[in-house]
């Protein structure tokens, strides 16, 4: 296996894999973007594609293509491996059932448990009830429950129980597991039994777990309407948005993502041809939902219930989707409760609100005002501490002053008021502030020799034998990764990095890799400025070790005056004035602008 594992990462292009994630573009020999792991403006993430690596200068995060799918995607590494090796055309050598992952087989039963539910709806005398039930009052065409995979989970148990058990041989303790079933008195029981089932998809399609809905007439009213699956090792609701499998390329190429609330409301919306359309079935949007969707979209247009509970679902999303940089708005459904029902009624009616979706700040502007009444002190007061917190969360000064004045208006308020109580919210106490987490310090000179060998390294590895480079070098790491370059340029007579990376240690390795995908800011595309540029760093470095070497003669001095020391003074002296002359000139050829 650990062969295999060579195997994909050789056959993996780490530049394609993450391109087809987030934004990059060509940086001389490497590739470079806007971190995927943290806010920025500026690019600082780099990608090799010879060293098949990346990292972020800014927060430091690093890898290969495996652990950035770890990472980004959240896949474990048995996960990413398969993956990799299904793109690269790889099969992956296995012992059978107990070399497979525990999400691999909680992925299968729930696969085939999906099947199963979608063949009783489609097929079986038992299903048919539910069948009219979606097709004739719901409206759900044929065509979308066999793209979503509906179905229905039949009320006795004992079928899918021994079908997976027995037929396709998995272990009672996964279907437990999984989620989907648990130990009853007699046996193992679907958790779902007489319900119409929506299987729940994550982002790359694999069945994660399920949603089941009550039929309109069925007795038992001490139970829920809807039941889910339990979180299990492959169900995270907070991580999941439904639908976001089959919307995931409309988000992408519209470049706005519809989030809605339910399982019928997306069903409903999807059918009627609006396909970047996801669910956040039934919670608050999440930090880890919004991380997902921005992945695909800088945008988000909320279309909730009309309710209260579709109020604080969107309020509770505004500050961690605003947080991360999203474009947020919201559509109005008028008097319509659902966008389920708004679809089936009047689809261009819910085409034209999307349209007129109006920012999210005055949405919640306008909604907390309807609920109280503004005229009165009490009025006043429940509106500001509901709106005070989501004032004090706009990042955006300028934004924030407008919605402070605006809120001042219509409160009949000074500005002042309202901007000493968003102030207020916004304090930081400095006690609060995390300690011991100052970055490791760095000397200048160490700066200008890596940026030397960066350049060397980058645009022709060669001149790291062929030029006296060592000469001003000082760091002990840096003078290892050359020592080590210049003999395995000697022993093997190639300027091969890649080949070359393979053969070092860690410790020197994670320092190459940073010297390797420094980014040069376009340096290499320019060979005058390049070479002018290597000057510069040399110049720097001489001109460094003469002040180092001044300021030791200095205290030398200081140290021999006190005694009877003249000869050593006077060459102490001697020393110190031909550096001076030095220093001189080293400036004057700065000034001449052989230097950027």
């Amino acid at each position: 296996m650990v062969d295999q594992v060579d195997e994909v990462k050789q056959k993996t292009d780490i530049v394609a894999l993450i391109g087809s994630y987030i934004p990059i573009k060509k940086a001389g020999r490497n590739y470079k973007a806007n971190c995927p792991f943290h806010g920025e403006k500026t690019p600082s993430f780099m990608v090799s594609p010879e060293l098949q690596i990346y990292k972020c200068f800014g927060c430091g995060a690093s890898g290969d293509a495996l652990s950035f799918l770890e990472k980004y995607d959240g896949m474990e590494f048995g996960e990413a491996l398969k993956f990799l090796a299904d793109k690269a055309g790889i099969k992956l050598i296995s012992q059978g059932f107990s070399d497979r992952g525990e999400k691999d087989v909680l992925f299968e039963i729930n696969t085939l448990t999906a099947k199963f539910y979608n063949y009783i709806l489609l097929n079986h005398a038992s299903g048919k009830k539910a069948l009219d039930y979606l097709m004739r009052q719901r409206g759900i065409k044929q065509e979308t429950i066999n793209k979503l995979q509906l179905g229905y989970a039949p009320s006795a148990s004992r079928p899918i129980v021994d079908f997976l058990t027995k037929k396709k041989k998995f272990n009672p303790k996964d279907l437990v597991n999984g989620g989907t079933f648990y130990q009853g008195r007699s046996g193992l029981v679907d958790r779902f039994e007489g319900r119409v089932v929506f299987p729940i998809f994550d982002h790359r399609g694999n069945t994660v777990g399920f949603t089941g809905r009550l039929l309109p007439d069925d007795p038992r009213k001490e139970v829920g309407k809807y039941v889910n699956s339990p979180e299990s090792p492959v169900y995270h609701k907070s991580s999941v948005l439904y639908g976001l499998n089959f919307a995931k390329e409309e988000i992408k190429s519209k470049k706005e993502a519809v989030l809605v609330e339910g399982q019928m409301d997306f069903v409903s919306t999807f059918q009627a041809g609006i396909r970047n359309v996801v669910a956040i079935a039934g919670t608050a949007l999440t930090k880890e939902q919004v991380d997902l969707l921005i992945r695909f979209a800088p945008k988000i247009i909320l279309s909730l219930d009309a309710d209260s509970a579709g109020d604080i679902a969107a309020r509770r999303g505004i500050v961690v989707a605003q947080e991360k940089g999203m474009n947020i708005k919201v559509a109005s459904l008028g008097d319509f409760k659902d966008p389920d029902e708004m679809v089936r009624k009047n689809p261009q009616g819910f085409v034209k609100a999307l349209e007129k979706a109006v920012e999210v700040w005055d949405f919640y502007i306008s909604s907390t005002f309807s609920k109280y009444d503004s005229s009165s002190g009490e009025g006043k007061s429940k509106i500001s501490k509901e709106i005070v917190p989501i004032l004090a969360s706009i990042p955006d000064r300028i934004v924030q002053s407008h919605y402070i004045s605006l809120v001042a208006e219509k409160l009949g308020v000074p500005v002042a008021a309202v901007f000493e109580e968003v102030s207020g919210e916004t304090g930081v106490d400095k006690k609060d502030t995390p300690v011991g987490l100052e970055p490791e310090k760095v000397t200048r000179r160490q700066l200008l020799e890596e940026s030397l060998l960066a350049i060397l390294f980058q645009t022709d590895p060669a001149k790291v034998v062929k030029t006296n480079c060592q000469r001003y070098l000082s760091t002990h790491i840096l003078k290892r990764i050359v020592e080590e370059y210049k003999g395995y340029v000697d022993k093997t007579g190639k300027n091969d990095i890649s080949s070359f990376s393979a053969t070092l240690p860690k410790e020197l390795l994670d320092k190459f890799s940073e010297i390797v995908l420094t980014d040069l800011g376009g340096l290499e595309e320019d060979e005058e400025k390049l070479g002018k540029e290597v000057d510069n760093v040399k110049l720097e470095i001489e001109l460094l070790e003469v002040r180092e070497r001044k300021l030791t003669l200095t205290k030398e001095i200081e140290v021999l005056e006190k005694g009877d020391n003249e000869d050593k003074i006077r060459q102490a002296q001697e020393e110190y004035d031909q550096l001076s002359k030095k220093k001189v000139e080293l400036e004057e050829r700065k000034d001449r602008g052989i230097i950027l």
